[in-house]
């Protein structure tokens, strides 16, 4: 999962920066006391304390990083420097000295390095060192001017020293900022990843994977509510370093009553809120307690439309940060909603795989057992009809009956048990044809042929038992309705589809007239044989004609059709 991150801010570059400034600025300051020199008549005291500021300057511009360690360590130092200033001013000409500007820089860079108590403390003993210099002057002050200059000790400490507070809390706010951001990109990217997971154990892996490895927590445990036994289980936890909390990795099977006796957990999804640094009994199973260890755990109930479909808990030695537990209560929140979803469409799916199941059932029976029952009546009827005329011909037939029963019976057997021949081969496919054709469907005045061209082998197990089926069916229409002399069932494999035709020179029909019969009565004959040709993507036509015979053509791919 990638994460963008914003540019972290250096504090020692920044204050590298502050110390290359105010070097820059002790430069600066010097210029009012050059001008004096350069427009007054130069003396040697004055030249003196020009050389002894430059030369202090030059001793910091020359060692800065060794300088800033020191004063770093040592704040007191920079009373050497306020020591320094003063003696400045008290030997150039008291509150009218041009070095007044230079003697601000102790203030500043106590003010950018120590903040407004640094700032302060320096400002007071500046002023005492001030007063000291103006009574050495021995010359009467402009005290307006005197208490203006006190003040602006005090304001460049209270502005200055301000300015590190303010960008320590604009910084802290930044770097809360940044955690936000990435936890939001990390609830993203989880959405993103939740909405492709393909199972429900898929989910609980992907949920601890973000809150142990992306968010960094210690350990993390996740369990589903099973809702129709009302318990919690599928147990799943996982620690920072990658080892599983249960044995194996795999959800475990332990049970928690989601009842008030079952624990914490219980009670904390029975009333839907969050519970943090829980350290109370967490369930009433040992064995579930035991895989949790010791120590508290955040307790994140996951709803879903007020209803509990699990429970997220995250390790809680570490002290809490409230944006770090509401984006875990987003996660939970995320996690409840794949959860559900993943459950319903698991459900969903259950549904149609039983509704698909019924209906495959339905077909088999038709395609078998209904007829071969068919069979069974119509040779019955033939019989009662035979009986008074030739007793021995109805002997010999309900003699065959005994076997077509017998056959029935293992027909029905079959499809209650859903077995089929391992391999149906083109060779068994033509022999199991023509044995129902002669004795289920009774086609003996029907002259029956079976090719089969091309290779069979490779038409995929489901389309052979398809095709198989739809062959039944239409001989058994054949039987039925047809009274056709010959008929013919091909089945030719080529250019990766198998067709299957089955053609006959009876009677023919309408098959629009049909269809249309059979969708308000039967819906396994004709119809049955188009859902199922369109469940394996292929198709099916039929082409009669009154008088004119029936053709069934189907054609199915032979590739991804089983």
């Amino acid at each position: 999962m990638t994460i963008r991150h914003m540019p972290t801010w250096d504090q020692s570059a920044h204050l590298r920066r502050i110390f290359n400034l105010l070097v820059i600025y002790r430069w600066l300051s010097l210029i009012p006391p050059l001008i004096f020199l350069l427009l007054e008549v130069a003396s040697p005291p004055a030249a003196g304390l020009f050389l002894a500021a430059g030369a202090s300057n030059l001793l910091i511009t020359l060692i800065p990083a060794h300088l800033n360690r020191l004063l770093r360590r040592w704040p007191f130092l920079l009373a050497t420097d306020l020591v320094f200033c003063a003696a400045l001013i008290a030997l150039s000409g008291g509150s009218r000295s041009p070095y007044y500007l230079f003697s601000l820089s102790p203030l500043l860079a106590a003010a950018l390095f120590f903040h407004v108590r640094g700032a302060l403390i320096a400002a007071t003993g500046f002023v005492a060192l001030f007063a000291a210099a103006l009574a050495l002057t021995h010359a009467a002050p402009d005290w307006v001017t005197v208490v203006a200059q006190i003040v602006g000790f005090y304001l460049i400490g209270g502005v200055f020293g301000y300015q590190p507070t303010l960008l320590s809390r604009l910084s802290g706010a930044r770097d809360e900022l940044e955690r936000a951001h990435r936890d939001l990109e990390i609830i993203h990217q989880l959405t993103l990843s939740l909405q492709s997971a393909a199972d429900v154990n898929e989910v609980e892996e992907r949920v601890l994977e973000v809150v142990t490895g992306d968010l960094g927590f210690r350990r993390a445990v996740i369990a589903l509510v099973d809702q129709n036994e009302r318990v919690i289980t599928a147990w799943l936890g996982k620690a920072r370093d990658g080892q599983a909390l249960f044995a194996g990795g795999l959800p475990h099977p332990a049970r928690v009553p989601l009842a008030p006796e079952g624990g914490a957990i219980a009670d904390c999804l029975l009333d839907g809120r969050a519970r943090l640094s829980a350290d109370d009994t967490r369930t009433s199973n040992e064995r579930v307690d035991a895989n949790l260890g010791p120590g508290a755990y955040h307790i994140f109930p996951m709803l879903l439309r007020e209803h509990p479909v699990g429970v997220l808990l995250v390790d809680a030695s570490e002290p809490g940060d409230p944006a770090r537990l509401r984006s875990l209560q987003a996660i939970a929140g995320q996690s409840a909603v794949a959860l559900g979803t993943t459950l319903l469409c698991i459900d969903r799916a259950q549904r149609l795989a039983v509704q698909d199941e019924r209906i495959r059932i339905a077909r088999e029976i038709h395609d078998t057992v209904s007829q071969s029952l068919f069979g069974l009546t119509f040779s019955l009827d033939a019989c009662v009809k035979l009986l008074p005329q030739q007793p021995e011909t109805v002997k010999s037939e309900l003699t065959s009956l005994i076997d077509l029963a017998q056959a029935t019976r293992d027909e029905v057997r079959q499809s209650i048990l859903d077995m089929w021949p391992s391999e149906l081969t083109a060779q068994r496919f033509a022999d199991d044809l023509r044995r129902y054709a002669a004795e289920g469907c009774r086609t003996g005045a029907t002259e029956l042929t079976i090719d089969i061209r091309g290779d069979f082998a490779i038409v995929p197990p489901r389309a052979r038992r398809s095709l198989y089926r739809i062959a039944q069916e239409a001989l058994s229409n054949v039987a039925r309705h047809a009274a056709a002399p010959h008929c013919a069932v091909c089945v030719d494999v080529a250019d990766g589809e198998a067709m299957l035709a089955v053609r006959d020179d009876g009677r023919g029909f309408d098959p629009a007239t049909a269809m249309a019969r059979e969708f308000n009565r039967e819906r396994f004959g004709l119809r049955g044989i188009h859902e199922r040709v369109a469940s394996l993507g292929g198709s099916a036509e039929v082409m009669s004609r009154p008088g004119l015979g029936t053709t069934l053509l189907v054609r199915l791919p032979v590739i991804n059709a089983g």
